[in-house]
């Protein structure tokens, strides 16, 4: 059975990498679930000395090494996906979402290869209506990893006692957890 890939975008990529780590590349469940991100991601880990100071622990080699699990995406696909990234960039400027192109990288990439994207980023999610891509958030991630065996009650009150004390809860987060979780 082939790998059910899921795209991770940056926030989600760094709200779970040091709680579940290794967290990209590693199959779950009976689907063989695997988490990736995009090569965009990596570049922006790389040339944000914002995110390299907020999240120092991302530069520490065993992080480095797990980055390196990125999607795979076939030439032939890769015209499909710069094409749907033209298209997506129009939209979301004629409607002032102020979108990166990590981020519009990683929509087009889940449209043309039919992957989940996992993000918590509202603009994201609403682009990702409109053009039909499959998106959940990373409480709905969880709640795989979870049913699947992946992570276990402890971890996800770990993780989400981290986001509260960091001051970075998901939006719509007290909603969420009461549906996924009680």
């Amino acid at each position: 059975m082939p790998q059910i890939k899921i795209l991770l975008d940056t926030n989600t990529y760094l709200r779970l990498a040091k709680s579940i780590h290794p967290l990209l590349g590693i199959e779950f469940g009976k689907e063989k679930f695997t988490l990736y991100i995009h090569k965009e991601i990596e570049i922006e880990l790389n040339r944000s000395s914002r995110l390299q100071n907020k999240f120092n622990w991302m530069e520490q080699d065993e992080y480095r090494q797990n980055r390196k699990k990125k999607l795979i995406i076939k030439k032939s696909k890769q015209e499909e996906i710069e094409n749907t990234y033209d298209y997506i960039w129009e939209y979301q400027k004629e409607q002032k979402l102020n979108l990166s192109r990590e981020d519009i990288y990683c929509i087009a990439t889940a449209l043309e290869l039919g992957t989940k994207l996992v993000t918590d980023d509202q603009n994201m999610i609403e682009v990702c209506n409109e053009f039909e891509v499959n998106v959940f958030s990373t409480l709905e991630l969880m709640k795989l990893m979870f049913d699947n065996n992946h992570i276990d009650l402890n971890k996800i009150s770990e993780i989400t006692e981290y986001w509260k004390y960091e001051n970075d809860l998901p939006a719509n987060f007290q909603k969420d957890f009461k549906k996924f979780f009680k």
